[in-house]
């Protein structure tokens, strides 16, 4: 039977973790932004340039979902008793 109490800790910890990290990026991009003081389009940053995956918020919720669903199932997968 799936229980999600043993999961439940985790599954806070990895929705607060989601929310920092986009919270930072959305901070860093919107500072960066006042820096230029300007409505036109930009160059694209550097650090996206050589990055462009990392600062996708939407990109690292699918890695880090995915990773923490991947745990979740190599759990009941080591842990089934159905021989």
């Amino acid at each position: 039977m799936f229980r999600l109490g043993i999961w439940l800790y985790p599954a806070i910890f990895v929705v607060i973790l989601l929310c920092a990290w986009s919270y930072y990026v959305t901070v860093r991009v919107a500072k960066e932004t006042e820096k230029l003081d300007s409505n036109k389009d930009v160059p694209i940053h550097e650090a996206i340039k050589d990055h462009p995956f990392i600062l996708n918020p939407i990109i690292m919720m699918y890695l880090i979902v995915g990773l923490f669903m991947g745990i979740m199932i190599f759990y009941y997968w080591a842990t089934s008793s159905s021989y």
